[in-house]
């Protein structure tokens, strides 16, 4: 590992991090439709997700 990133989560975060990456991996796999977030979820990634590209480089404004 070259350059590590480091980002601590609590235990709300990463839990919704893993269960949107499983439902993502259902989906991709077998179909199984992506369940929507409740708004403290989506709150919890987007905070994640600006967090993780500040520390990739960008703005924290998160644009795929």
């Amino acid at each position: 590992m070259t350059d590590p990133i480091e980002l601590r989560l609590d235990r709300a975060t990463a839990q919704d991090l893993r269960n949107a990456l499983y439902d993502l991996g259902e989906h991709q796999a077998a179909g199984r439709a992506i369940p929507h977030m409740d708004t403290d979820m989506s709150n919890r990634l987007g905070v994640f997700l600006r967090d993780l590209d500040i520390r990739l480089g960008g703005s924290g404004r998160f644009v795929a």
